[in-house]
């Protein structure tokens, strides 16, 4: 179930990446889909400017934005705090071609007092 506090807290993050002049304005690409407490699913359009050489989306372009949405993840939790990460392991399954639609999902698992465990897909 979609909370709209929730999905307009992601919309406002998402500016926010937009208007941005440093590293976190691939963000800005992303269009949100749905969230609720703890969980934010959003979708993006591979640009030319996200691939590598041989003409896929960059993994350090995926692995960035998976930190991006793990911290919007976080901040819609009920404490609401954005984070930074101390582990991030990526696994890249198929490779996403300029033009093509890749959706991420992104989940708090477990969150404590000062450290949070989430999963992205």
């Amino acid at each position: 179930m979609c909370s709209s506090k929730y999905l307009q807290g992601l919309k406002r993050y998402v500016e926010m990446c937009k208007k941005s002049k440093n590293f976190m304005h691939f963000a800005g690409a992303m269009r949100p889909i749905s969230a609720s407490e703890g969980r934010v699913k959003v979708e993006f359009d591979v640009s030319q400017e996200m691939l590598n050489p041989v003409g896929t989306l960059h993994g350090g372009c995926t692995a960035t934005l998976v930190d991006i949405l793990t911290t919007a993840a976080c901040m819609s939790t009920p404490r609401g705090l954005p984070g930074v990460s101390v582990d991030l392991h990526v696994t890249y399954l198929a490779a996403a071609k300029e033009g093509e639609t890749v959706v991420i999902d992104a989940e708090v698992i477990r969150a404590g007092k000062t450290l949070a465990f989430t999963k992205v897909r």
